[in-house]
């Protein structure tokens, strides 16, 4: 091999080398930032939102309604399309009101969901929880701007809607 084809060959392999390291670093930084985000949405869960959700849900069942909070994880299968975002759901049951029009009750929930490809916070009351979620539409928040008197406001809204309904 020539001397000239040793130099050429290695400079278009050490141009490949850089370009595949700068994008294997960009991915590495993309699944850190996803990582980041949602450990950040299940400490919001587990240490704002929830205990909101307990607080309002006691409430309730002390004037003779009923409750639940359901919690789901994220999930993205290898290779899927489709993922499940983590999300954490209030839904009520109003004392002596017949069933929900829908059968998932979403009327009478409220979703505060993540939007991992967004790095935001969705925040769905009275319609269906994986509605709305494209950039910049109302109800998505910087993971920031999610605090406890948000969630209290938003369960407030709930409330009287449902019971107002």
């Amino acid at each position: 091999m020539t001397e000239d084809l040793r130099n050429e060959l290695s400079q278009a392999l050490d141009r490949y080398d850089a370009r595949r390291n700068a994008d294997v670093a960009r991915q590495k930084k993309l699944r850190d930032d996803d990582a980041l985000f949602l450990a950040r949405f299940a400490e919001l869960r587990r240490d704002v939102v929830r205990p909101v959700f307990e607080e309002a849900g006691a409430l309730l069942a002390a004037r003779g309604h009923t409750f639940a909070i359901v919690e789901e994880e994220f999930v993205a299968a290898a290779g899927a399309v489709r993922v499940r975002e983590a999300r954490i759901t209030l839904s009520i049951a109003p004392a002596g009101m017949g069933p929900p029009l829908h059968p998932n009750g979403y009327e009478r929930a409220l979703s505060i969901t993540t939007r991992h490809y967004e790095k935001t916070v969705f925040i769905s009351s009275g319609r269906p929880p994986d509605t709305g979620g494209v950039a910049g539409a109302k109800g998505a928040y910087p993971i920031e701007r999610v605090d406890r008197q948000l969630v209290e406001a938003e369960v407030v809204k709930l409330v009287r809607a449902v019971m107002e309904s």
